[in-house]
């Protein structure tokens, strides 16, 4: 993925369950949703492993 400058990315909480069912939010700065969804798989592996436990994406202004 290439680079992109902080001022053109936005903040994004990305919200899923994990395998004991709790819920789990991990933030991210991205340019929209479906980057912070690929910078989750990138970085955590259960994501990436379970990308149906995605709950919710949603931007923070």
């Amino acid at each position: 993925m290439p680079s992109t400058p902080i001022k053109s990315c936005n903040k994004y909480v990305l919200s899923y369950k994990d395998s004991s069912n709790n819920t789990q939010q991990i933030g991210f700065y991205a340019r929209d949703a479906y980057d912070c969804l690929m910078l989750a798989r990138e970085f955590n592996s259960y994501v990436h492993d379970n990308p149906g436990s995605v709950m919710r994406i949603q931007q923070k202004f």
